[in-house]
């Protein structure tokens, strides 16, 4: 954690400081919880009294807040937006330890960048390419054919399989899973025969998976993340789906084969996503949602509900049902 003054703070974040611009910073917390060397944020004029009444010795906050007496405030257009800025400087990450760990195994035609880290337990398998200052962290499996690209973090035990492309300054967490076959099978003289998954995944920059997340590979072709798509913990993203670009998909959704989403789109957690369903850019679909086979959500009001539907519409259909459930109880 690194200690600095509410002044230098700023600075380094491109805003002013006004007040004590002495105050020593060297942590972050909630309003509420906040001591008086800590950061924190006022999100809005909703919370300026908060503000006032925290002990942190430094906030975040939008023009026009008054802080409490001896508060240095950093004046921000988009408090949380910076605050997030400011945890980056406080707790920067550990720094990479350049090299390959004699416990680890590099195939002898893989192509490791000298600044990068390789951890003890991680295989690297035939022609994959690490690129500059990218951390493996240790037991990750590394297929054949891989690149990753520069600035990389990738946490213990996660696996990538053969021939998948990482872009740059992407983060997988542990226990993910790029790159393993669809589920793709034929019912055939009474049985399923699996049919071979030859295509490939492919994720931009700035992409980070998190942990226990899986992204199959495509039947033929490619699955696609897009640059600065962000997906949580234990998201599943079937063979041939293709993700634009900064969209945010939350906890436990799956979305099933061939699934297209745009740019910038919302998918909230426990989502569920038939085949070839198409969510166009900047749409938002709530969390617990169904979208059927085939589905297009268009961009505009949120959906809800299973199948999804128009929020306005979802909350309606509510309404009437407890108004019905109301008068079935009355007779």
């Amino acid at each position: 954690m690194i200690r600095l003054t509410a002044g230098e703070l700023a600075a380094k974040l491109g805003l002013n400081c006004c007040g004590p611009s002495e105050r020593v910073v060297c942590g972050a917390a909630s309003l509420g919880e906040a001591a008086e060397e800590q950061l924190a944020f006022v999100g809005s004029a909703k919370y300026f009294e908060a503000g006032r009444a925290s002990k942190a010795g430094t906030v975040v906050a939008p023009p026009g807040y008054e802080p409490a007496e001896g508060q240095a405030v950093i004046e921000s257009p988009q408090p949380r937006a910076h605050f997030a800025a400011a945890l980056g400087v406080l707790y920067p990450l550990t720094t990479t330890a350049a090299g390959v760990h004699p416990a680890a195994f590099v195939d002898p035609t893989a192509v490791v960048d000298p600044t990068a880290e390789i951890g003890p337990g991680v295989r690297i398998g035939p022609n994959s390419r690490i690129g500059a200052r990218t951390r493996v962290l240790h037991g990750t499996s590394i297929g054949a054919g891989v690149v990753v690209g520069d600035d990389c973090l990738i946490y213990p035990r996660a696996s990538v399989y053969d021939r998948v492309l990482i872009g740059s300054r992407c983060v997988l967490h542990s226990g993910c899973v790029i790159g393993a076959d669809g589920f793709g099978f034929e019912f055939s003289a009474g049985r399923f025969h699996k049919v071979p998954q030859v295509g490939t995944v492919e994720i931009g920059d700035d992409v980070e998976i998190g942990a226990n997340t899986c992204v199959d590979r495509a039947a033929l072709g490619v699955t696609v993340i897009g640059t600065g798509t962000k997906l949580d913990n234990m998201v599943h993203i079937a063979h041939n789906s293709r993700i634009g670009k900064h969209v945010v998909i939350a906890a436990q959704t799956g979305l099933a084969g061939g699934v297209t989403i745009g740019d910038y789109a919302i998918v909230g957690g426990q989502v569920g996503v038939g085949d070839k369903a198409r969510i166009e850019s900047r749409a938002v679909v709530g969390s617990g949602a169904g979208i059927l086979t085939s589905k297009i959500v268009r961009a505009g009001e949120p959906v809800w509900g299973t199948p999804a539907r128009p929020l306005r519409q979802y909350l309606a259909q509510l309404a009437t049902l407890a108004r019905l459930s109301k008068r079935k109880g009355g007779t």
